[in-house]
């Protein structure tokens, strides 16, 4: 329930939200969450923008999920701040992240957010919040499209999209397990992704230099459209693609199945088993997330047109300044 424009008392939090479908993300006051058993309340530093928060906060398919006033985000970055009955994975004060209950609506952008204690594990030590609050949803997508094709050494692993917040962070995934990987991006991109571990770098929008690829054993279609049934040209038979909404590709499986190529259509969840080996590689340098930019709260709208837009490389981190608990 929204109480109003200004902070009340310690029963609220400031949040960004939707009052309707499809309207501009506006900064309210709501009520602060309180955590059931097996829950943990944490005080909320960092999330970031994934391009499901503009699908979701226009309801484009999520009408079985959420709720108006509708509080967008997953990614969460902070503070325990209090814990629920029966948890004993995390303490208060402690620095955890974590892909809070996805796909169901978990609401970070907010000063506070009640999450399954499991769901969050603590930060890379040498992450700052924005690089934890930006990691979670990109990480573990990509992690889950690689393990969905079997990815291992040796392998020729094509991406597109590199150069946006899952692709990044796939390409270094890929690398760490010892795949070859090349990478779809405009030219102005190349010299980053080339220092995050990719072999090789071609500019998607060039048909030639995008056939003279060859084959490949696996792709990570991160752009979907035409463009991506398109990959299937460059994947080995017995090779595999993954895509986080191949269904929504009219033909994509039966046009896949014609070619001899697996398809693996993910939707990424939490999983703190695979996060925590991510942050293992994270506090190891083998993994890093760029944060190409930051944005307070309040600039929320500001964030998610920089995402849609694709204002730079990386991802951008909404950063939330909640009291730090006592």
């Amino acid at each position: 329930m929204i109480v109003g424009a200004r902070r009340a008392s310690s029963a609220t939090m400031r949040a960004a939200l939707h009052r309707e479908w499809g309207s501009p993300l506006e900064i309210a006051e709501v009520a602060r969450p309180e955590p059931a058993a097996g829950e943990v309340r944490v005080a909320v530093r960092a999330t970031s923008v994934n391009p499901i928060d503009m699908h979701t906060g226009r309801n484009s398919g999520y009408e079985q999920s959420m709720r108006l006033p509708c509080i967008p985000g997953w990614d969460v970055a902070g503070v325990v701040d209090a814990v629920g009955y029966g948890v004993t994975r995390h303490a208060v004060g402690d620095r955890v992240y974590g892909l809070a209950w996805f796909p169901y609506p978990a609401g970070t952008y907010a000063e506070y957010l009640t999450v399954p204690a499991y769901h969050l594990v603590p930060m890379p030590k040498s992450a700052s919040f924005a690089e934890a609050g930006c990691l979670p949803m990109a990480a573990l997508t990509a992690w889950q499209m690689l393990d969905a094709l079997g990815t291992r050494a040796g392998q020729h692993v094509l991406i597109s999209g590199a150069s946006g917040g899952v692709g990044h962070v796939a390409v270094q995934l890929a690398a760490a397990r010892g795949a070859v990987v090349t990478a779809l991006a405009r030219p102005e991109n190349h010299t980053a992704l080339r220092e995050l571990g990719s072999h090789s770098c071609v500019d998607y929008t060039d048909p030639d230099a995008v056939a003279a690829i060859g084959k490949v054993d696996a792709v990570l279609d991160l752009v979907g459209s035409d463009f991506g049934a398109s990959l299937f040209d460059r994947v080995r038979p017995g090779g595999g693609i993954a895509l986080a909404t191949a269904w929504s590709i009219n033909g994509y499986r039966d046009a896949a199945a014609e070619r001899g190529i697996r398809v693996a259509s993910c939707l990424v969840e939490p999983d703190p088993m695979a996060l925590a080996a991510i942050t293992e590689l994270v506090d190891a340098g083998a993994v890093r997330i760029v944060v190409g930019a930051e944005f307070g709260l309040s600039d929320a709208s500001a964030a998610q047109h920089w995402v849609e837009h694709r204002r730079g490389f990386g991802k951008a981190a909404i950063m939330v300044n909640a009291q730090e608990p006592s």
